[in-house]
């Protein structure tokens, strides 16, 4: 039998790893399989137009169940789980590794991030598992996916973090990490922990196309997303009220334009009244970067936006032609209501 061996260094130690089996053993204490039962509303066909009245039996919904897996995040009962395991559910059944199975609510959930909290009765001996933080990553890293696949309570699987910000098509926000260790149907909701056990990730899905290749929300925009679920229930979002187009290349740039190398979002239009217009910004900025994180594409400003909460001041880097660079500083505010909106692609 092959034996993983893995290095692990930080200021204080270095140290060599023959097992996860401590790491796993401590883990899996905080993960829950999941089963959700959705009534489908088909009805029991009749075999005689008068069957009900002559004492058959009455039609009635049919109950469907699916699988998917959670992670306990507090003392107080708090679980953390994708959208997509409890979308619908009109009953959800929490197990968790004691064999002690309780019923959870939905304290929120967000469709967008594909991320949902359920809450549990406290109860002694829960186990909660703690966040890490998954900006400072790096590929390579050892990780650990645990879940339910396929109903094969607590599995645990090993590999590593492949790549970072991966965008597959799954909403505004995608910024996944990939990882390489086994992700199945089943799996989904459960936690990706680095080797001390700290989530760093919430496993998701995983790639039609070929095996190796899963994909997690990092920790860092779930911790954002529940901080917000927990307090209203859903997700209230800043918003810049800013169309925007991508710049692919110097060529999308007039000559009116010298910013150094070629990057960012040039606003292609405002929202009257909106923040950024109330603060200044103009039609022709280029956006450079948000705070201090550079601004590569619509995609990333969306993102970078999702991590900050109304009321909060961010500032932004453009270029402006004839001025130069510069920075806008803009007091965000919550995002309207859809329907009140303009049918904009890249509205932000």
């Amino acid at each position: 039998m092959a034996v993983m061996v893995c290095l692990v260094s930080s200021s204080a130690e270095s140290r060599i790893y023959t097992s996860f089996a401590n790491i796993a053993e401590k883990s899996i204490r905080g993960v829950v399989n999941i089963r959700t039962t959705e009534y489908s509303g088909v009805r029991d066909k009749w075999l005689d137009p008068y069957q009900f009245f002559l004492g058959g039996r009455m039609p009635r919904s049919r109950p469907n169940h699916s699988l998917g897996s959670g992670v306990v995040i507090s003392q107080n009962g708090d679980i953390v789980t994708n959208y997509h395991v409890i979308k619908n559910a009109t009953k959800i059944d929490v197990l968790f590794a004691d064999k002690t199975k309780l019923r959870a609510e939905v304290v929120g959930s967000d469709r967008k991030t594909d991320l949902a909290l359920l809450k549990v009765k406290p109860r002694k001996g829960l186990v909660n598992l703690e966040f890490g933080n998954s900006d400072q990553l790096r590929v390579g890293d050892i990780v650990l996916a645990i879940g339910n696949p396929f109903g094969f309570n607590q599995t645990v699987t090993s590999g590593i973090i492949s790549a970072k910000g991966r965008v597959i098509g799954n909403g505004p926000y995608d910024s996944f990490l990939q990882t390489d260790a086994s992700i199945h149907p089943g799996n989904s909701g459960g936690p990706l922990v680095d080797i001390r056990g700290r989530v760093i990730g919430i496993n998701t899905a995983v790639s039609s196309e070929g095996h190796g290749i899963g994909f997690a929300i990092p920790s860092n925009m779930v911790k954002q997303v529940i901080k917000d679920l927990r307090r209203f229930g859903k997700v209230n979002r800043p918003w810049l009220g800013v169309v925007g187009l991508n710049i692919l290349s110097r060529d999308d740039l007039d000559d009116a334009y010298d910013p150094t190398g070629v990057y960012g979002v040039l606003v292609e239009n405002l929202i009257v009244d909106g923040p950024a217009y109330s603060s200044g910004l103009q039609i022709g900025d280029l956006i450079l970067s948000l705070g201090k994180k550079k601004v590569h594409d619509t995609g990333e400003l969306q993102r970078l936006l999702s991590l900050l909460s109304p009321g909060e001041t961010a500032v932004l880097k453009i270029y402006r032609r004839g001025r130069g660079f510069m920075n806008i500083t803009i007091k965000l505010q919550s995002s309207p209501r859809p329907e009140d909106l303009p049918e904009e692609k890249d509205l932000f």
